[in-house]
């Protein structure tokens, strides 16, 4: 089973609550409609698993259910490293080794900088290093 991450917020439980009730309504009734009766729901899905001998059946529905308001509700997160094809880089023609280690130069300074604790006057001094390393 594919695992999918979702990113959930307040607004959007109440929405998955809602369109969740309306799929298991229409799987389980065959209608949908605007009015959602968890009760009346709560009532069919009973009957529907003490009639039945598959329940098996009823389970999937139900993750079915599930991951169709997951997706019409959340937000899907980025691919985990493990579902990522590698990316191709396209190079751009300016970009050379030289501004590479330029770039590399510049973030060590600034890095230096922002981790200066204790004395203002190295602070300064790391500070001004970073100004005139990133000119």
């Amino acid at each position: 089973m594919k695992r999918t991450r979702y990113i959930v917020t307040q607004r959007d439980t109440s929405k998955f609550l809602e369109r969740f009730i309306n799929i298991m309504e229409q799987q389980v009734t065959g209608k949908s409609t605007k009015e959602v009766g968890v009760e009346k729901l709560d009532e069919a899905l009973s009957n529907r698993i003490q009639s039945t001998t598959k329940i098996e059946e009823i389970v999937e529905e139900l993750q079915d259910a599930l991951e169709k308001a997951c997706k019409t509700s959340f937000r899907q997160t980025g691919k985990t490293n493990k579902d990522k094809k590698p990316e191709q880089y396209k190079s751009v023609p300016w970009w050379t080794h030289n501004l590479t280690m330029l770039r590399k130069k510049v973030n060590a300074h600034r890095r230096r900088y922002q981790r200066t604790k204790g004395s203002t006057a190295l602070r300064e001094q790391m500070k001004e290093q970073y100004r005139t390393v990133k000119a």
